[in-house]
Parts: C-alpha cells; sequence; structure tokens
C-alpha cells in the first residue's frame, strides 16, 4: 500500500472527531498538498469524508475507511524471538524502549480481555529491532511467542499506554489483526465495536 495514503486513514481514523484543513492533512501526513486533495476527492465520492465548510473535510465513515484500509494493509516482515521470559517480562522491557508499541492480539488484550494471547508482538524501530530482540532472547526464523515488527514511526501514531504498556492506536491494531488473518478479523471485529470503530 501506497505509505501516504496510509498515513492519511492512520490519521483520519485516529483522530475521527477532527476537522481537518487539506493542508494541515497533508503537513500531517507528509505528502503534498496535490496527493492529499486527489485523496481526498476520492474518498468524498466513497461517502467516507465530507466537506462541512469550504477548505475542510471530515470523517463521516469510519467503517467505509476501515474496510479501505484493512483491504490493503500488509503487515512488515517480523523478526522472531524465541524466550524464556514470560509476557510480562517482554513487555516491561518494551514500556521503557522508546518507540515501541504493542500490537495485535496482544494489544487487543490489553484492551478488551477478549482472546487471551500469550505471545507478545509489538513495533519496534528499525534502527533498534536487532538490540531490542537480543535483550529478550535469541532471534529466530521460525514463528515464536515474541514478534517484533519495524517501523519508521507511523505505526505509532495515536499510541497510547493501558496498564503501563504502550498499545497502538485502536485503528492501527484493528487493521492489522485483520491483515494478519486467522482468528485476526475476529478479534479485530470485537475491538471494533468497543473502540467505536464500526458506528457511522
Amino acid at each position: 500500500m501506497d505509505p501516504g495514503r496510509e498515513r492519511i486513514y492512520r490519521l483520519l481514523l485516529t483522530y475521527p472527531q477532527s476537522s481537518w484543513m487539506q493542508k494541515d492533512l497533508a503537513s500531517r501526513a507528509r505528502c503534498s498538498r496535490g496527493y492529499v486533495s486527489r485523496l481526498v476527492g476520492e474518498l468524498v465520492e466513497a461517502g467516507v469524508l465530507a466537506r462541512p465548510y469550504k477548505n475542510r473535510v471530515v470523517l463521516t465513515g469510519p467503517s467505509k475507511l476501515l474496510t479501505l484500509w484493512a483491504a490493503r494493509r500488509r503487515l512488515p516482515t517480523p523478526t522472531f524471538v524465541v524466550t524464556r521470559q514470560p509476557p510480562e517480562k517482554v513487555e516491561s522491557v518494551l514500556a521503557v524502549t522508546p518507540g515501541t508499541a504493542l500490537t495485535l492480539f496482544r494489544a487487543a488484550w490489553h484492551r478488551t480481555k477478549f482472546m487471551a494471547a500469550t505471545a507478545v508482538e509489538a513495533y519496534v524501530p528499525e534502527g533498534d529491532l536487532r538490540s531490542v530482540a537480543a535483550r529478550l532472547g535469541d532471534p529466530t526464523t521460525e514463528p515464536a511467542s515474541v514478534v517484533l515488527y519495524p517501523t519508521e514511526g507511523g505505526e505509532l501514531e495515536g499510541a497510547e499506554r493501558a496498564e503501563g504498556v504502550p498499545l497502538v492506536s485502536v485503528p492501527q491494531n484493528v487493521v492489522d489483526l485483520i491483515a494478519f488473518g486467522g482468528q485476526g478479523p475476529r478479534v479485530a471485529m470485537h475491538l471494533a465495536r468497543a473502540g467505536g470503530l464500526l458506528e457511522a
């Protein structure tokens, strides 16, 4: 998916009550005004955005936008880590590591307590991935109980803390779960309902 489009979708869904001037949306998403203008036109035509004022747009179809984003989202290639540390200890290491946040099932668990998760999935700054993986255990190419996804920071837009643990925003969490597949969409729907993303 085009990174600019993804940044705009993320901003609109993370701040669903905001009214955006296109120039501000372009600045926050690090995109050209022309690009934002074209994308806004598409989204207005699709019924996702409305123009209540001359130069402003508002989100009117969060579930439609969530569906558009989820249909195109691909998770970055993960680094797996074999560890003997319990999930809570892994989370405590990540909690003090700048630029990290939990995602997928573990983040959803912290928010809703729906479907207990023992694996820990998190975004970690791309440049710190190796050192964080080494602090947690032994990196491997096989699926393991710790899954680290590289980020340049976009996925952390709107991140929050729950129980002292950093979590990606609800929209990012939902879209990642859908992109993951398997039980992900089921957990995503539960989280989206709890987070108010399915209300028109």
